[in-house]
């Protein structure tokens, strides 16, 4: 019996270790290196083009990185009342959230991918988990793939991740095109391959991953398509604006009548 309880102790033992050196052989990855991560893995979950949600991310949150010369999707980003800011902890993030909540402020931005609070109240169970790289990144993912599944076009699904107004969606693609055809952040796929050790600096690597280059042929090929989709979501937007304005000329000139009538008439 003392001989089991020995090896049962010994077994829990071997297990405690070799669990920490696993833990001891993964170093975090830098905070700039979060959102590329899982973005990347994201983009193989739902299907999504390659480097398109990456893209995306940098348009969104994007800052300048002076040690590997390249813009990067920084997770503790806070946008409101048109101005962003990049905090350097989750910690500092969530307590800008709750300095602009107890301020009023509804309409906030947050993350990687710059999830708005207001729109999508029920995203995140807690500003812990908005600010978390993977369910934030994993949240837009899914919301991006509804928007494809509604328009099948994946640029027309990324403009209307910012927008669905025609002239707003049309300026951020343009924007996110550029980004796109130059493979979103350049070290996305070298930092979601290979875990960067805490202080190191992660060089800028061009990607040669083939379906970057098959993303970007199908979207060069598209292009022609989105242009001429855009132009049938902003004449369908003027012809309902112009319904909308003859329908309230309509109802004026019959309440001018009704009004003329019950003056002269009784």
């Amino acid at each position: 019996m003392a001989r089991y309880g020995l090896m049962r102790a010994w077994v829990i033992f071997l297990v405690a270790l070799t669990w920490a050196a696993g833990a001891l052989a993964a170093p975090a990855l830098p905070p700039e290196a979060l959102c590329s991560e899982e973005t990347v893995r994201a983009e193989r979950q739902y299907g999504i083009p390659a480097r398109l949600l990456d893209s995306i991310s940098v348009v969104e949150s994007g800052r300048y990185d002076r040690e590997s010369k390249a813009t990067l999707a920084w997770p503790w980003t806070v946008t409101s009342e048109g101005q962003g800011k990049y905090f350097p902890s989750k910690a500092e993030a969530v307590a800008e959230v709750k300095r602009l909540r107890g301020r009023g402020v509804k309409s906030i931005d947050v993350g990687c991918m710059q999830v708005n609070l207001m729109y999508h109240p029920t995203a995140f169970a807690s500003l812990d988990d908005a600010f978390d790289p993977a369910q934030n990144v994993g949240y837009a993912a899914r919301f991006l793939k509804g928007l494809f599944g509604a328009t099948g076009h994946w640029v027309t699904a990324a403009s209307y991740y910012h927008s669905q107004t025609p002239s707003l969606a049309a300026a951020y693609r343009e924007r996110l095109m550029k980004v796109w055809n130059a493979s979103g952040s350049q070290v996305a796929s070298a930092l979601a391959i290979t875990p960067v050790k805490p202080g190191a600096t992660a060089k800028p690597v061009p990607s040669t991953l083939p379906r970057v280059d098959e993303a970007r042929r199908t979207w060069r090929e598209q292009q022609g398509g989105a242009h001429n989709e855009a132009k049938r979501i902003a004449d369908a937007y003027r012809q309902a604006r112009l319904s909308e304005y003859q329908l309230r000329r309509a109802r004026r000139v019959e309440s001018r009548k009704a009004r003329g009538l019950s003056a002269g008439g009784y």
